[in-house]
């Protein structure tokens, strides 16, 4: 009869101990990643904030987006208070500064090179002929000197026009309700995947969350212009850009004797090409004479031709030579 105690008593014990150590597991752990925080990991470190020192007063802040690893950068034209040199903090907290090299005032964008030797993190340029109301939208920037902040919304509308206090009305803007503050000016407003469909510009005063950006293609234009204006040579192959399967592409629109109309251009030499501004960036810092190699999908089988640049003040502006034309299973 003890032992039968003695045996129950352990029995007990066990069941005691059992939920007991059931409850000291740790929780079950989930992802905690989404497609909101991938999409801001990838484009942080392309995303610059901007002070203006002035005199007798705090400086002015704002934020700009790197276009270009060589340190091109676009903000707002406001952003910099009509100075030539600015400062510059990189997201890795590395301090420089910044030559105002272009300006457009009744599109409220500049262009800043940044003073630097490092490579950094250029952001693309998204599509935005097939925006979408409602869709999922993140503004990053320096809201009141708070750099590389945060905030996500919706975009709200489309095709949006107010005045400016300068008396200039700007036309085709973004609206959406991610919350900005004075210091996102210039910062860019980005979808879902990370690319870049607007620069912030403006909110609307005594409001909550009615804000405005720049359409991506508005400054894709702005920045096509500097690229004419500093490169030599171009490609002279005309081209269109589509959205295809949700990605924006570059499309041949005229054959040649070497190309054909619906070419996808995917590659000119180790640059991805995604918009007309891609095309053109990567033939800064070329010569007349020297060779690119471009490669492009025809119908599912990649091509590569290769392009002997001509100047582009002189008569075509680049010469094919067909015998160079091969698929990527010949090489």
């Amino acid at each position: 009869m003890r032992l039968s105690r003695a045996y129950c008593a352990a029995v007990l014990a066990v069941a005691m101990l059992v939920p007991f150590s059931f409850a000291t597991d740790p929780p079950a752990k989930f992802s905690r990643s989404n497609p909101v925080t991938e999409a801001v990991k990838k484009t942080r470190p392309g995303v610059i904030a901007i002070r203006v020192p002035r005199e007798g007063e705090r400086d002015m802040v704002g934020s700009g987006v790197i276009v270009d690893e060589s340190g091109l950068a676009v903000t707002n034209r406001h952003v910099t208070g009509g100075k030539k040199e600015l400062k510059i903090r990189l997201d890795d907290g590395t301090e420089t500064t910044g030559e105002v090299v272009m300006t457009d005032a009744d599109l409220d964008l500049a262009i800043v090179q940044i003073k630097t030797n490092k490579k950094l993190t250029a952001l693309h340029l998204g599509p935005t002929d097939d925006l979408m109301v409602g869709e999922t939208v993140l503004a990053i920037g320096s809201p009141y000197g708070y750099d590389a902040t945060v905030s996500r919304g919706i975009l709200s509308a489309l095709d949006r026009k107010i005045p400016m206090p300068n008396d200039i009305t700007m036309t085709g803007l973004i609206q959406h309700d991610a919350p900005i503050n004075p210091g996102n000016s210039g910062g860019p407003l980005l979808n879902i995947n990370g690319e870049v469909i607007g620069i912030n510009v403006a909110m609307r005063d005594g409001a909550q969350n009615i804000a405005f950006a720049i359409n991506a293609s508005t400054v894709q234009g702005f920045l096509e212009r500097y690229a004419r204006k500093i490169s030599g040579v171009k490609l002279g192959v005309k081209v269109e850009e589509k959205v295809i399967d949700e990605r924006q592409r570059v499309i041949v629109k005229a054959a040649t004797a070497e190309l054909k109309s619906g070419d996808e251009i995917r590659l000119v030499g180790d640059r991805k090409i995604a918009n007309v501004f891609d095309l053109q960036r990567a033939l800064w810092h070329k010569q007349p004479g020297q060779q690119v190699e471009l490669k492009v999908n025809r119908q599912g089988s990649e091509v590569v031709v290769r392009l002997t640049l001509e100047s582009s003040q002189g008569a075509g502006s680049a010469a094919l030579n067909a015998a160079s034309v091969q698929t990527a299973s010949e090489r």
